[in-house]
């Protein structure tokens, strides 16, 4: 019954709609002229691949007056990023609110809980400090790295059996190996259609296709890398590095941070794919498990 109810949504009216506001989004950075207009010195993209713990870092790092953060925008869609940063410095300064972003800020900073919202549903006045910081949050801002080589960028990363599952899991677009259907993903999505009708496969390449465009840039001095098991092992020394990298004093943050749920274990095809065609995980610091280790992942 849950696959079921899981195909009548995906073929519901509802989800049409979503699907034509998505294709409406006008923006792709393949477009956009270059040299591109940077942000301003104390804007600072987040981004990775989803699932990599970016909804995560922009939660934690909601500390007004010093930081702000704006969790996916859908202007981001719209406009380029010095516009976009500009367009919300201007929304706070002339309103003290930010109506922009899906997080719930009010449930956050009430509880902790990390939520997504409506775009709007989770503002609340704001005060901010002169020369606060701003971030915002879209995994898919990966692509700007190339393009804004003096920007400072937070990239999530995570290991990638650990991605690859939540892909699986996640439903939706994610579940078939694509991200969502707007035009900022549009090269991704048909090179990604083209390789493979194999979603299994294609949730590999996905991962893939992200991350052999990502990792050229992590050892540049404007990318910070934010592994998502330091939020376990690691919190107050990762929020000590993202103090130093962004120059502003960092606390706790409100978000509240548990051990992840265990996802399913990988079918053997499924790991052997995985073995296969993940070709960035040594780079990336996440060694895939081989021999008696590589059983504890499969069912």
């Amino acid at each position: 019954m849950g696959r079921l109810r899981r195909t009548l949504a995906f073929f519901s009216p509802r989800r049409r709609r979503w699907e034509r506001f998505l294709r409406s989004l006008p923006l792709d950075p393949g477009n956009l002229p270059r040299p591109l207009l940077p942000p301003g010195e104390r804007d600072v993209i987040i981004c990775g691949c989803p699932r990599t713990g970016t909804t995560l870092l922009a939660a934690a790092l909601f500390q007004p007056p010093q930081v702000v953060t704006v969790m996916e925008p859908w202007d981001g869609m719209r406009m380029a990023p010095a516009e976009l940063f500009a367009s919300l410095r201007q929304e706070i300064a002339a309103t003290g609110r930010i109506t922009r972003g899906r997080l719930d800020l009010p449930l956050l900073l009430r509880s902790g809980e990390v939520r997504w919202c409506q775009e709007g549903a989770g503002a609340l006045p704001l005060t901010v400090a002169p020369g606060f910081l701003l971030g915002v949050k879209w995994p898919a801002f990966w692509r700007y790295l190339e393009m804004l080589g003096e920007t400072k960028f937070l990239v999530c990363l995570r290991d990638p059996l650990e991605v690859i599952a939540s892909f699986r899991d996640a439903g939706g677009r994610l579940t078939m190996g694509f991200n969502q259907e707007t035009r900022f993903n549009r090269p991704m999505n048909d090179d990604l259609r083209a390789a493979t009708r194999d979603a299994a496969l294609r949730r590999v390449l996905l991962f893939e296709y992200i991350h052999t465009r990502v990792l050229p840039f992590l050892q540049r001095p404007n990318v910070l890398v934010v592994r998502y098991e330091r939020w376990v092992d690691d919190r107050e020394r990762l929020l000590r590095d993202l103090g130093t990298f962004l120059g502003v004093p960092l606390g706790a943050g409100p978000a509240r941070i548990g051990k992840p749920r265990p996802h399913a274990s990988f079918s053997p095809r499924e790991f052997d794919l995985i073995r296969a065609h993940c070709s960035t995980a040594d780079a990336l610091g996440y060694p895939l498990p081989g021999g008696a280790a590589a059983r504890a992942f499969v069912g």
